[in-house]
């Protein structure tokens, strides 16, 4: 009995075998593939959020003009309590930081905000010097905004999710620590945002921009 050929020379059951063995093959390399990703998403949610602290850390160091991420720019303005990136809401668990969903209310021909202000953008201030990006802008002066702090756009975490920056806490007299923190593979804050000695929770990512109880921006 004569094998049939197809026009490029392979026979119908080495074309058959041949397909076998990829299907085996790719569901082999599948959970080799996922673990790579994976891998790499925790990596580089890692490294995001040190490179977020380090230019929080360098943007508040430069600056005495003013206090940063105050409404105005200026010191005795209206404080932010959270910075975020862009993207979507993670799960707030029960140890999570509270308002990452909030607006920013700020009169866009002033500048000025009625009460505080909860959330503010990352990109704002460490890469547009945008300020709140309704007015205005921070000086430029030779103590004041010297950035950019990071290279825009501050994009999301791995999975989608904002990160966000408890900075309320750079400004008051406080114990409270100052951390980055990104939610992780789970999409649930299980990190306390207002505590001293902040430890990151579950698979939360976090890298701590100040420790040192009871000092205020300079």
């Amino acid at each position: 009995m004569t094998a049939v050929r197809s026009d490029a020379g392979v026979t119908l059951i080495e074309a058959t075998v041949m397909l076998a063995v990829s299907a085996v093959l790719v569901s082999a390399m599948a959970p080799v593939a996922s673990r790579t990703i994976d891998a790499a998403r925790l990596a580089r949610a890692a490294s995001d959020v040190d490179a977020i602290a380090a230019a929080i850390d360098n943007f508040i160091d430069e600056h005495t003009l003013f206090v940063p991420f105050t409404a105005t720019g200026a010191s005795g303005g209206d404080v932010i309590e959270i910075l975020v990136s862009d993207g979507d809401i993670p799960t707030l668990g029960s140890a999570g930081g509270a308002n990452w969903d909030d607006p920013i209310n700020c009169a866009a021909a002033s500048g000025t905000c009625a009460g505080s202000v909860d959330v503010g953008f990352l990109e704002n201030h460490l890469v547009r010097n945008a300020n709140l990006g309704e007015a205005g802008s921070y000086s430029t002066a030779a103590t004041g905004w010297k950035g950019a702090y990071l290279n825009g756009p501050v994009d999301p975490d791995p999975w989608g999710n904002r990160y966000a920056v408890n900075v309320e806490y750079l400004k008051a007299t406080t114990a409270n620590d100052v951390f980055v923190i990104s939610a992780g593979p789970d999409e649930e804050v299980d990190t306390a945002h207002a505590v001293n000695g902040a430890a990151a929770g579950d698979d939360d990512f976090i890298s701590v921009i100040r420790r040192d109880p009871g000092l205020g921006v300079p």
